[in-house]
């Protein structure tokens, strides 16, 4: 049997199965022998216990998310009660079959009648000037330097994830895409941002900091102009960054933590991305959950400074972000892990498509620009319904 009928037999036969793109490709991940619903009282078990196979195999990991939540709880940050729809905090599994895809993942699409309804969004624009002045004003009295502001669209309706996932693959295909189906549940996602990569002692992050639209007067050189003369961007750019090495600091050796690439220009379907890469030399003697706790949640998606930045936005967000700004990756039994941001993702529970983007606001930002800029980053979501 062909990987591609493999595929489509694994997804029409309802198994859970987890997508996760590779440098050459996707890996998917099924036949799961175990899967633990993470809360607030497991987690530290979770990533605490050592795992060891004799016998060394592709599978010898978890795969799953860890929620906004749950990272909270876990360095010490209590989420105040919000609305919930009650998806839970995290879920890992453990694959007893891994099959790998090149870059053309499997032609699977299902032909219906798209969505008519539109999204409907939980923060207008008004509303969200009002949140951004109060915070324009936390920043001017030094309580932030900068701080996300989520904004979420949600629709009534059921999907084929392989549908979606494949297609949006096809048209906006991103380093630290992943999907999960599971019986009552599916997420998407095209998340561009690589939060943690370690091999071994060497440990890894990418943060992405600047977007800017894309259209036919503006080309990856013209994008890398406008970041390096916007003195927005390239400040938010900066506080980023150097929030990332400071938390990569607390887990690497002295001296090791270095920028490995500096302010380069990402393209995608409707923008470019500004980033950078940090490398660094873990400690001896660290742990997962040290690293973890260092690393979550990551810094471009939150604010700097991260605790008090995080303890803001809990006050002023009504809703829980479930998905949205956690962590999607895999912990192998020999201790590398990889794990991405989970941003530009589709989470759908009990027949609900929950959509949710941040944009940054720090002392030079403008309410209309970054009020636009959450639509852009959400729309090559939102066009999967069409």
């Amino acid at each position: 049997m062909s990987k591609e009928n493999q595929l489509k037999e694994i997804h029409t036969s309802g198994k859970a199965y987890a997508i996760y793109k590779s440098i050459n490709g996707f890996n998917l991940y099924t036949d799961f022998s175990k899967k633990i619903t993470l809360n607030n009282k497991n987690v530290s078990g979770f990533l605490n216990k050592k795992r060891i196979n004799k016998k060394p195999q592709d599978t010898d990991l978890f795969i799953g998310f860890f929620g906004y939540e749950l990272l909270n709880n876990l360095i010490g940050i209590k989420v105040p009660k919000q609305k919930s729809m009650n998806f839970p905090k995290g879920i890992f599994y453990k694959p007893e079959k891994k099959i790998s895809y090149s870059n053309n993942l499997v032609n699977y699409r299902i032909d219906k009648v798209r969505l008519k309804k539109k999204f409907k969004i939980n923060i207008n624009r008004k509303s969200y000037t009002k949140i951004f002045d109060k915070f324009k004003k936390k920043i001017k009295s030094g309580e932030t330097y900068q701080i996300k502001i989520c904004t979420k669209y949600k629709l009534k309706s059921t999907i084929d994830p392989l549908d979606f996932f494949c297609r949006l693959s096809k048209t906006n295909l991103a380093p630290e895409a992943f999907m999960i189906r599971d019986k009552d549940y599916s997420i998407i996602s095209c998340s561009p941002e690589n939060l943690i990569t370690k091999k071994g002692s060497l440990i890894t992050t990418k943060p992405i900091a600047g977007t800017v639209r894309k259209n036919k007067r503006m080309n990856k050189i013209k994008a890398l102009s406008y970041f390096r003369n916007n003195l927005k961007e390239t400040k938010e750019h900066n506080m980023i960054v150097d929030m990332e090495r400071s938390d990569m600091s607390r887990i690497c050796k002295v001296g090791t933590v270095k920028l490995s690439k500096e302010k380069a220009v990402e393209e995608y379907k409707d923008l470019f991305h500004y980033v950078s890469l940090i490398k660094g030399k873990v400690k001896k003697n660290i742990k997962n959950i040290d690293i973890i706790k260092a690393m979550m949640p990551g810094g471009s998606v939150i604010g700097c400074p991260k605790i008090s930045t995080l303890n803001l936005l809990n006050n002023q967000e009504k809703e829980n972000r479930n998905i949205y700004t956690g962590s999607f990756g895999y912990l192998k039994f020999n201790g590398d892990m990889k794990f991405n941001i989970i941003i530009r993702s589709i989470l759908n529970y009990k027949n609900i498509s929950e959509i949710s983007v941040a944009s940054g606001v720090v002392v030079d930002s403008n309410a209309k620009h970054e009020f636009s800029e959450n639509f852009i980053k959400a729309k090559a979501l939102i066009d999967l319904f069409k």
